[in-house]
């Protein structure tokens, strides 16, 4: 069912609408011969549409863009495109649907192949100001390719990362991250958010977690002691002779009094 160009087809209908690819295998291309590889397949799908040849100077082009994809693709992690196409009137399947993604599949041998997992924090809330030091306790991650994901509703609503580097993930299983401040500053009750671990390369998520951001605590009274905080009282002059008695006024007169 497969080409040598990785394109496999198969059939479909009239009464069953299901397509099933089995025992389909993924074939593994090294760093070597990523260019070689990336080149050919940007060439073909050129040709779609230039079906008289590319000129040289949509050669190079193709190959510099090779080369920019060669700096972000993670050979570790595929995706298999699904496409489907309906007969037309004169018979051929030339009608395309919608092209269909698969979600990314990783080398098992790949430290990313694991699935992401929160085990435990030593803490789940936190300032509305954000700041926080949490440890964070997870299965293997890899220390570039991990954020923690704070968000409110996962469709469209509000979202912000947690502040940590490369050198806070220790050992691949914790993380040590500042909370980041949430949208509101001024809120009147408790909100709980939820966190998640989540990849960079391919999005894959863990499962969320809850936090709770509490409001700003204004302490008033504290802040009117500050302001009357009294000057410091000395117990007896400074020095000891004639000529700072008068300068020291009432203080020298308490001191002889006692």
């Amino acid at each position: 069912q497969c080409s040598e160009l990785g394109v496999c087809t198969v059939s479909v209908g009239p009464k069953d609408m299901t397509a099933q690819f089995n025992n389909l295998g993924v074939l593994h291309v090294t760093k070597k011969n990523m260019m070689e590889i990336m080149t050919q397949k940007l060439q073909r799908q050129r040709l779609r549409s230039r079906p008289h040849g590319l000129t040289d100077a949509e050669r190079r082009e193709l190959e510099q863009e090779a080369k920019e994809l060669k700096k972000v693709m993670d050979l570790s992690i595929v995706r298999l495109r699904f496409s489907a196409f309906l007969r037309a009137s004169d018979g051929s399947f030339s009608l395309p649907l919608k092209p269909v993604i698969s979600h990314p599949i990783h080398d098992s041998k790949s430290p990313g192949a694991s699935n992401l997992k929160i085990s435990r924090m030593d803490k789940t809330a936190g300032s509305v100001r954000g700041g926080d030091e949490v440890y964070l306790l997870c299965d293997k991650v890899q220390k570039d390719d991990i954020e923690v994901r704070f968000y409110e509703d996962d469709e469209n609503g509000w979202q912000a990362f947690g502040d940590f580097s490369p050198t806070d993930v220790h050992k691949q299983y914790a993380i040590v991250f500042r909370t980041p401040p949430y949208h509101k500053m001024k809120i009147e009750r408790p909100v709980t958010v939820f966190l998640q671990l989540k990849r960079k390369r391919g999005g894959d998520v863990s499962d969320s977690k809850q936090f709770t951001y509490y409001p700003l605590v204004e302490d008033k009274e504290e802040v009117q002691r500050k302001r009357r905080k009294a000057l410091p009282a000395f117990s007896q002059p400074f020095g000891g002779g004639s000529h700072m008695g008068g300068g020291s006024g009432g203080s020298a007169g308490g001191y002889g009094g006692a």
